[in-house]
Formats: structure tokens, C-alpha cells, sequence
């Protein structure tokens, strides 16, 4: 019977590998087509490549999703209806997914396109080699600045990436494809965006070819230059308008921000004194790429946009907008929030998020805390979640896109929640009824928020610049902000309902 089942598994393979043959082909550039969308890998081997592929999307203005070899949990509950409402008809796969994620792609009704090669470098050539529309006598080199993406996408130029060993850091020397590139084709300028390796920059300049460098003591400062150039020659001319966010989501930010024509800052190095360069520059308008810290309910890296950098920018009456959802579980979570509001605001999709909050208030521990007493359940941003208990204090809480958290209910004041990668939430109740959260990295505390129980039995949640009102009605905990909007809420399955 065992054999039987993997024959039949072995045949099963073979025709859904057989049907991504027939519903996806091998291309060598990404066309340009107001019905097009493109997937780029951007993990392990291929980490940095959608820096590259993002000049492409940009200044053909396609909505750039990025991916590991398999579509995330969150992007791929989304996918299918963003393809649906916006009449997606082509798919561009800019590197290698498994073929099962072929095979479900392709049951979206759409067709499939493939660049794929054994190296980014292979990648980002064969892409250059094949478009006509680009500019053809300037390459950009960079490590993996995004911000060259920005660049390139502006100026219409190939972007070659030199990460090396599924890092963000540049190789020591010039991959061969970019050897081969530059010998023949007419190439007279060469633009090195950010730092590249001593040995690698004198390859460069040994083909005695006009070089420019821009850099800058930190990605802001960087990013300003980059706009300095673009501005002063005249690609950019709504100065009012800018983009403002972190390292990982701004590929995909590109194609709406040349589609606004608008500027991008980078600020990896988060600083957050953008205030003056802003005013210099009459941008009077911002849109931030990522979350703040007081909006991630569960925070875990603290690479976030300060609250207290989006007050000081509210205080000089400079427009802040949200390219994330007001709030989300953490940073990989606010991440793929991104990528799909800005696809969507690429199609101006709206949604009607409207819901009614139940006025029956239960008695209820704080929502991160209770779940463990529930099966399972789902939130506001289509992220599921189920409960495992494993010991008599111990449950496994995993969600659908992030790494399972540990539970261990030490007493029935004390609970410590455990991430597989070095984070420590430690909740602790005092005499008066509040919960202390203490956030920890390998021992080094380095947040902590406050929850207090009103007489209504609702909560609230105190973060360091803001606070949040919770309330559960036996099936749904609602988060509301000042405005008592609803912001967020989490449906729970009750385990005597299974």
C-alpha cells in the first residue's frame, strides 16, 4: 500500500510539473503592459536581485511583488482576487519558485512568465541584453542599494547587483556576466551607487569608462544625493511629494514613486532628522513604508519608523501618509502589508472595511494573552493563527506568515512567550490589575508596553506614543484608536466549537 501511494505521489508530481510547462515559459525581458504584474525572489542566492529587476518595473510602472521561492502565506490569500478585480492577465516570474508555486500561480487564471539563470548576475543581464527601451550607454553598479533602484528606474538604466554569498555586502570582484556586458556593449558612463569593494571599483575603472560615484555617510544622506542628481537634471519635477521607509520594502515602493513622480529616501540607518531636508526641498507631502513602534502589537525587531519622528514631521505641517496597515502583528507581517496596499493603491482598489462593533463587552485577559485558551482564529489583515497546547503550561501559538511563539504560563500573574529566534515577551500582572510587558533580545531589554483593565472590562493598551482601546465580545477582540475607530481586530474559534 505504501508503494502504491508514492508511485501515485511520483505520478502526481510529474503532471503538476506538467502543467507549469504548459502554462509558464522561459522569457528574456519584462514587458510592459498595463495588465502585467511581476514576482521577484529575493532570498537566499538571489538576495539583492530585486533591486535590480525594481528599474524595470519602475519606469514601466508594474506592481513589483517580492518572494521567496514560495509565496508567503499573507501574499498568497491576496493574490488571487487583486488578479481578479484588476483583470491581471500576466504573471512575470523574475527568478526561481518551486514548481508547485508555478502550478498554483498558474491556477489564477493568468499567464506565466519566467527569467530565471544561475546567478543575479546572469539574471539582471539577460534582462538588460533584451530590453530596448532602456537607456544603453550607462550602467548603475551597486552592492544592493535600493535606492539605485530609484536611479535607474528615473534614468531608465540597467542596475547590476554584486551581493555576494546570500548577503547584502558586494563581492570582491566583478561577476563574469558583468565582464562580458560591459565588453560588448558601447558602454561610456558607469554610476556606482553606495559602497563597493576596493578590488571590484579598480575592474571598473580599468576599462577607462567615464565613472561617477555617489555615496554618503549613511543611506540618508545617500538617498538625498540620489535625489539631488535626479532633481538637478530634471527627472523629477513634484518635488512636493515624497516616499520614506527602510531597507527591505523599498523595491517594491519604486513603480509608485516614478509613477507620482516623487522622491524616495532611505533611511536604513534611521536617523529620522528629515524634517530640514524636507522643507528645503518644499516636500510637503510624505507617504511611510513602514510601521511605527507603537503600531506593531507584538514587536519584535525595533527597526520601525519612530513615532517620535512622525509627531515631529506632523508639527512642521508636513502631511504624513501610511503605506502599512494602522496596525499589524510585527515587522514581517507590516512588510508584506506594504507590498499589498501599494499594489493596490498602483489599481486605486478600494475595499469597504467597514464593521460594527458588538457593545457586550466580555471579561477577557489581553488578547495576545487569551488566545492560548482559544483554537485558533484569524485577523484583520487575513493572518491566521492556530493554538497547540503542548504541556500543561506550555502552547505553541503559530501564525500563518511568521514564526511560531512558545507560551509558558509560569503562574497565573507570570507568562513568558518565547519567538525561535532570540526574542522574550515577558507579561507579568500586578496587584492593581495591569500587565507589564517587558520586551527582551538575547537577555538586553529594549521595550516594554502597559495594559490596564477598565471598568468595562475592555483594555487598554499603553505604547510609548500611543494607546489603544480593546474590547472583546465573545468572538471577536475590536482594537480602536482615539477616534474610537476600529482598527484592527482578531476573530477567535472557541475550542468547544470544534
Amino acid at each position: 500500500m505504501k508503494k502504491i501511494k508514492i508511485i501515485l505521489l511520483f505520478f502526481l508530481l510529474l503532471i503538476i510539473c506538467g502543467i507549469c510547462v504548459i502554462h509558464s515559459s522561459y522569457t528574456d525581458h519584462i514587458t510592459s503592459t498595463e495588465n502585467t504584474i511581476i514576482i521577484s525572489v529575493c532570498t537566499g542566492q538571489m538576495r539583492g536581485l530585486e533591486t535590480g529587476v525594481s528599474v524595470y518595473a519602475g519606469y514601466n510602472k508594474i506592481p513589483l511583488i517580492l518572494s521567496d521561492k514560495t509565496l508567503p502565506s499573507q501574499l498568497k490569500k491576496w493574490l488571487p482576487g487583486y488578479i481578479q478585480e484588476n483583470d491581471i492577465s500576466d504573471v512575470i516570474v523574475v527568478g526561481e519558485l518551486t514548481p508547485y508555486q508555478l502550478f498554483e500561480l498558474s491556477t489564477f487564471g493568468v499567464n506565466i512568465k519566467q527569467i530565471t539563470g544561475n546567478s543575479i548576475a546572469d539574471i539582471l543581464t539577460k534582462i538588460a541584453d533584451n530590453t530596448d527601451d532602456k537607456n544603453n550607454d550607462t550602467l548603475i553598479f551597486t552592492s544592493s542599494e535600493p535606492i539605485a533602484g530609484e536611479l535607474g528606474a528615473y534614468m531608465k538604466v540597467p542596475v547590476f547587483i554584486t551581493t555576494q554569498n546570500s548577503s547584502y555586502n558586494s563581492a570582491d570582484y566583478l561577476d563574469s556576466k558583468y565582464v562580458e556586458y560591459i565588453e560588448n556593449h558601447d558602454i561610456k558612463h558607469i554610476i556606482i551607487v553606495g559602497s563597493l569593494q576596493d578590488t571590484l571599483k579598480k575592474q571598473l575603472y580599468d576599462f577607462n569608462i567615464s565613472i561617477e560615484e555617489i555615496n554618503g555617510v549613511d543611506s540618508l544622506e545617500l538617498s538625498n544625493n540620489i535625489n539631488s542628481k535626479l532633481i538637478a537634471e530634471g527627472y523629477i519635477n513634484n518635488t512636493n511629494t515624497a516616499y520614506y521607509g527602510f531597507f527591505g520594502e523599498l523595491p517594491t515602493i519604486i513603480p509608485h514613486v516614478v509613477e507620482n513622480n516623487a522622491i524616495l529616501i532611505e533611511d536604513s540607518s534611521n536617523n529620522g532628522n528629515i524634517v530640514e531636508y524636507l522643507k528645503e526641498n518644499n516636500i510637503s507631502q510624505l507617504y511611510l513604508t513602514r510601521n511605527t513602534e507603537s503600531q506593531y502589537i507584538q514587536m519584535e525587531e525595533p527597526d520601525y519608523i519612530s513615532s517620535e519622528t512622525v509627531k515631529n514631521l506632523r508639527d512642521n505641517n508636513i502631511s504624513v501618509n501610511m503605506l502599512v496597515n494602522e496596525r499589524t502583528l510585527d515587522e514581517a507581517t507590516g512588510l508584506y502589508d506594504n507590498k499589498i496596499i501599494t499594489a493596490e493603491s498602483m489599481k486605486n482598489n478600494t475595499h469597504d472595511n467597514s464593521i460594527t462593533v458588538n457593545q457586550n463587552i466580555i471579561d477577557q485577559e489581553p488578547p495576545i494573552i487569551s488566545i492560548i485558551n482559544k483554537s485558533g482564529g484569524v485577523d484583520s489583515n487575513n493572518i491566521s493563527f492556530n493554538v497547540t497546547k503542548i504541556f500543561n503550561n506550555s502552547y505553541s501559538v503559530k501564525w500563518d506568515t511568521i514564526h511560531p511563539y512558545n507560551y509558558i504560563q509560569i503562574n497565573e500573574t507570570d507568562y513568558t512567550i518565547l519567538s525561535d529566534n532570540g526574542y522574550e515577551f515577558k507579561w507579568h500582572k500586578s496587584s492593581d490589575n495591569k500587565w507589564i510587558v517587558d520586551y527582551y533580545f538575547n537577555g538586553t531589554h529594549y521595550y516594554n508596553t502597559t495594559w490596564i483593565k477598565n471598568m468595562d472590562n475592555s483594555w487598554n493598551e499603553i505604547q510609548f506614543y500611543q494607546e489603544y482601546k480593546w474590547q472583546f465580545d465573545g468572538n471577536v477582540w475590536y482594537c480602536l484608536n482615539d477616534n474610537s475607530e476600529i482598527i484592527y481586530h482578531l476573530d477567535v474559534t472557541q475550542k468547544d466549537n470544534l
